[in-house]
Protein backbone atom coordinates (compact mmCIF):
# COMPACT_ATOMS: atom_id res chain seq x y z
CA UNK A 1 0.00 0.00 0.00
CA UNK A 2 1.37 3.47 -0.85
CA UNK A 3 1.99 5.79 2.38
CA UNK A 4 0.00 8.35 1.40
CA UNK A 5 -1.65 11.09 3.78
CA UNK A 6 -5.07 9.32 2.48
CA UNK A 7 -4.17 6.18 3.22
CA UNK A 8 -3.17 6.47 6.59
CA UNK A 9 -6.34 8.78 6.75
CA UNK A 10 -8.34 5.53 5.93
CA UNK A 11 -6.54 3.30 8.43
CA UNK A 12 -6.66 5.47 11.24
CA UNK A 13 -10.20 5.74 10.20
CA UNK A 14 -11.09 2.10 9.54
CA UNK A 15 -10.02 1.54 13.42
CA UNK A 16 -12.77 3.32 14.90
CA UNK A 17 -14.97 1.22 13.19
CA UNK A 18 -16.68 -1.37 15.46
CA UNK A 19 -16.96 -5.37 14.48
CA UNK A 20 -20.20 -5.04 14.41
CA UNK A 21 -20.67 -2.17 11.74
CA UNK A 22 -19.78 -4.87 8.95
CA UNK A 23 -22.31 -6.68 7.65
CA UNK A 24 -21.96 -9.25 4.55
CA UNK A 25 -23.69 -12.42 2.65
CA UNK A 26 -21.61 -13.15 0.56
CA UNK A 27 -19.26 -16.33 0.44
CA UNK A 28 -16.87 -17.61 -1.93
CA UNK A 29 -14.75 -21.02 -1.56
CA UNK A 30 -11.29 -18.59 -2.27
CA UNK A 31 -10.12 -15.43 -1.44
CA UNK A 32 -9.28 -14.96 -5.09
CA UNK A 33 -13.00 -15.03 -5.94
CA UNK A 34 -13.64 -12.64 -3.40
CA UNK A 35 -11.44 -10.49 -4.37
CA UNK A 36 -12.69 -10.69 -8.09
CA UNK A 37 -16.53 -9.79 -6.92
CA UNK A 38 -14.72 -6.68 -4.78
CA UNK A 39 -13.21 -5.13 -7.43
CA UNK A 40 -16.36 -5.38 -9.89
CA UNK A 41 -17.38 -2.58 -7.66
CA UNK A 42 -14.61 -0.17 -7.70
CA UNK A 43 -13.32 2.20 -10.57
CA UNK A 44 -10.51 -0.44 -11.24
CA UNK A 45 -10.04 -1.29 -14.67
CA UNK A 46 -11.17 -4.58 -15.66
CA UNK A 47 -7.52 -6.01 -16.38
CA UNK A 48 -6.21 -5.69 -12.82
CA UNK A 49 -5.67 -8.63 -10.64
CA UNK A 50 -6.61 -7.15 -7.01
CA UNK A 51 -3.99 -7.14 -4.25
CA UNK A 52 -5.06 -8.42 -0.67
CA UNK A 53 -3.66 -6.97 2.12
CA UNK A 54 -3.81 -7.58 5.55
CA UNK A 55 -3.41 -4.28 8.22
CA UNK A 56 -2.09 -4.12 11.82
CA UNK A 57 -5.19 -3.76 14.11
CA UNK A 58 -7.53 -4.35 11.87
CA UNK A 59 -9.40 -7.76 11.17
CA UNK A 60 -9.82 -8.95 8.14
CA UNK A 61 -8.47 -8.80 4.44
CA UNK A 62 -8.86 -5.65 2.80
CA UNK A 63 -8.04 -5.02 -1.06
CA UNK A 64 -5.60 -2.32 -2.89
CA UNK A 65 -6.99 -0.50 -5.62
CA UNK A 66 -5.00 -0.71 -9.09
CA UNK A 67 -3.60 3.08 -8.25
CA UNK A 68 -2.34 2.00 -4.75
CA UNK A 69 -5.28 3.44 -2.69
CA UNK A 70 -6.90 1.40 0.33
CA UNK A 71 -10.11 -0.51 -0.69
CA UNK A 72 -11.71 0.77 2.74
CA UNK A 73 -15.94 -0.49 1.84
CA UNK A 74 -15.65 -4.16 1.93
CA UNK A 75 -12.96 -6.71 3.43
CA UNK A 76 -12.75 -10.56 3.68
CA UNK A 77 -12.88 -13.13 6.49
CA UNK A 78 -12.05 -16.29 6.09
CA UNK A 79 -14.53 -18.37 8.54
CA UNK A 80 -13.16 -21.85 7.51
CA UNK A 81 -11.05 -23.80 5.54
CA UNK A 82 -12.68 -22.96 1.68
CA UNK A 83 -15.22 -20.58 2.92
CA UNK A 84 -14.51 -16.37 2.72
CA UNK A 85 -16.85 -13.74 3.86
CA UNK A 86 -16.97 -10.16 1.79
CA UNK A 87 -18.29 -7.79 4.64
CA UNK A 88 -18.99 -4.16 3.54
CA UNK A 89 -19.46 -1.41 5.92
CA UNK A 90 -22.81 -0.54 7.28
CA UNK A 91 -24.46 2.98 6.56
CA UNK A 92 -24.03 4.21 10.37
CA UNK A 93 -20.36 2.06 9.68
CA UNK A 94 -19.62 4.21 6.75
CA UNK A 95 -20.90 7.65 7.82
CA UNK A 96 -18.61 7.17 10.56
CA UNK A 97 -15.86 6.53 8.38
CA UNK A 98 -16.33 9.12 6.96
CA UNK A 99 -17.04 11.77 9.73
CA UNK A 100 -13.25 10.52 11.09
CA UNK A 101 -11.79 10.70 7.53
CA UNK A 102 -12.91 14.09 6.93
CA UNK A 103 -11.71 15.25 10.02
CA UNK A 104 -8.25 13.52 9.41
CA UNK A 105 -7.65 14.94 5.92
Amino acid sequence: MTNTAENIAKVTALKTIKETQWVGNLTFDSLDKCLTSMNFNTLNSGWYKPTALRINGLKGIFMLNEDGGLNFEQKVTKLEENKFLIESLSNEGFNQFENKYCELI
